[in-house]
């Protein structure tokens, strides 16, 4: 939710600030090297304090950056954006931590994929509650917000640190020795790195529908701030919906990187059809489009995230997952720029949306490629 506040509210942010909305592409991406920036250099966390301190110190860390938000210069939109992104960084591998210990082999996927429905579910708050909240009282009120909520998951968590956290190591040092180890690990193991680039893929076109719808049904559709939140509300359901689908196909199939390669092929026809937002369309079939590109782009974390478990060496799946991350995080950091200069360079979001059928044949390459090694 507080990463996608932001782009919920986007238009009034911009207006508070002077510049163009399409700018918020640059917000996300400074959430991204963020993340990047935890994930290669404070990899051991949850080695040393454990995966339940680890991720509350994130959740704290991504309050902070809200608060920084609020300061009134547009130079704090970046440094809080940063913060936020240093503490996103160590949630994730702290939980798929615990959903490793505490998940049987055989329901994984579908675990995972449950877990990772928290994104979008997340999203469709900020989506309901963001516009609402910035019409009535202003868009730094849906930022305290979500604070609040943060700060809560920070307490709730507390009551089962101590037994969740009974395989913490204290001596481990904070600072990851060879910060960019598991990455390196990743792109040494050719299943491993089709997996990652895959995700990375998937990652660029997610928060590309993610960040730019809000921005794309005001400006291009001429839709109220609040009714464009309702097309956001949709991106983040559907994605959740086809994050447990794709999770419980993959469980079925036994074979995660088929079953997500149909998925980028439908990605793909879902990119193409992007070529058909125009103030003319009407609203049902906004909600289809954007509907489509929600649930193909969005469902891939946790079955990526299970596999890169089930494909990485004994006893280094924490490692593995930070590794898969960071390769994942440099198409969540690359994809909103990129589609932000193509709006500036074609000034059409449709035309914009469209060019993401480039990532999402990307990806339908290397989970071919990766179903073939698997055989």
């Amino acid at each position: 939710m507080a990463v996608l506040v932001l782009p919920a509210v986007a238009p009034e942010v911009a207006r508070d600030y002077g510049f163009d909305p399409s700018l918020i592409g640059y917000q996300i991406s400074m959430v991204s090297f963020g993340m990047m920036i935890t994930l290669t250099l404070f990899g051991n966390t949850t080695r040393r304090y454990g995966a339940t301190r680890t991720n509350q110190l994130g959740h704290a860390g991504v309050a902070v950056g809200m608060l920084i938000l609020l300061v009134p210069w547009s130079v704090f939109l970046i440094i809080g954006s940063l913060v936020i992104g240093l503490g996103y960084g160590m949630i994730t591998p702290s939980a798929s931590h615990l959903l490793m210990r505490y998940t049987p082999p055989e329901r994984r996927s579908t675990m995972f994929s449950l877990h990772q429905v928290g994104i979008p579910a997340g999203g469709m708050l900020a989506a309901l509650t963001a516009p609402a909240i910035t019409v009535y009282a202003g868009w730094r009120w849906a930022v305290i917000f979500s604070v609040v909520l943060i700060l809560g998951v920070v307490v709730l968590m507390q009551r089962s640190r101590h037994r969740w956290d009974d395989d913490r190591d204290p001596h481990a040092p904070v600072i990851t020795a060879n910060p960019m180890a598991g990455a390196y690990a990743i792109w040494r193991h050719p299943q491993l790195r089709l997996i990652a680039i895959a995700g990375s893929c998937f990652s660029w076109i997610q928060f590309c529908a993610a960040t730019f719808a809000v921005v794309a049904c005001v400006t291009t559709l001429n839709m109220s701030l609040v009714v464009a939140g309702t097309v956001l509300t949709v991106v983040q359901l559907a994605s959740a919906s086809g994050r447990i689908i794709i999770g419980w196909i993959a469980d079925r199939v036994g074979n995660t990187a088929r079953v997500l390669a149909w998925n980028a092929g439908l990605m793909m026809l879902a990119t193409a059809a992007a070529l058909a937002l125009d103030p003319a369309l009407p609203l049902f079939w906004v909600y289809v489009l954007f509907a489509l590109l929600g649930a193909t782009s969005g469902c891939w974390p946790g079955a990526i995230l299970a596999e890169t478990g089930r494909l990485a060496p004994e006893g280094q799946v924490s490692l593995a997952i930070s590794g898969t991350l960071v390769i994942t995080n440099v198409g969540k950091f690359t994809g909103p720029i990129i589609f932000a200069n193509i709006y500036v360079f074609t000034q059409s979001y449709a035309i914009a949306f469209a060019t993401l059928i480039v990532p999402a044949a990307v990806t339908l390459y290397c989970l071919l490629a990766a179903r073939n090694r698997d055989r």
